[in-house]
């Protein structure tokens, strides 16, 4: 009765063993590519130090009335992208101009971002990171409401403070439209 316990045992720990064994070469990168980005940190990674209070720049130089822009993040909830929205805070009131995502894009293996404004105008961009600096190009309008190739960069300065920068493609450069800094309150 022992002897045939103690086979049964080995018989069940040597099915387990296959069966994880299995899954394990099933989900291993080499024959599921998929697994492999599973596998890996996700790229919103770069991104979760964001997520967390408001971010707030001074934007008293940017016109008349003009207080300052505030941003959240936001972790969707299923993890999958970060939400984040705009206000606009003037001595007139608040206007909470953008609200848009970051997001993987599986399908195009590329780190995205798209947002809406408040005015309806849907904006799109693949996002590239470069250490603590990321970059955004996208079709837009400047300043003047004129149709336009537009750059964002953002710089991580430390955890709790970012500098964001705008710029116009103006032949084979940007021309600088706008720069701030945003901290962490």
């Amino acid at each position: 009765m022992r002897n045939s316990r103690w086979k049964l045992g080995l018989c069940a720990a040597l099915i387990l063993g296959l069966i994880c064994a299995s899954h394990a070469q099933t989900a291993s990168p080499a024959t599921n590519p998929t697994a492999a980005t599973a596998k890996l940190a996700k790229p919103l990674d770069s991104f979760a130090w964001l997520v967390g209070g408001v971010w707030t720049a001074d934007a008293t130089a940017l016109g008349p009335g003009m207080l300052r822009i505030e941003t959240s993040y936001f972790p969707s909830d299923n993890n999958s992208y970060i939400r984040f929205t705009t206000h606009f805070v003037s001595t007139r009131g608040t206007l909470k101009n953008y609200d848009g995502s970051m997001y993987w894009d599986a399908a195009r293996h590329q780190l995205r971002m798209w947002y809406m404004s408040a005015s309806g105008q849907i904006t799109e961009s693949p996002m590239t990171i470069d250490g603590d600096r990321w970059r955004m190009e996208f079709e837009g309008t400047d300043f003047d409401d004129k149709p336009a190739v537009l750059q964002v960069l953002v710089e991580r300065k430390t955890n709790d403070l970012y500098h964001w920068s705008l710029a116009e493609k103006a032949g084979e450069g940007w021309k600088p439209l706008a720069g701030l800094d945003y901290a962490r309150k």
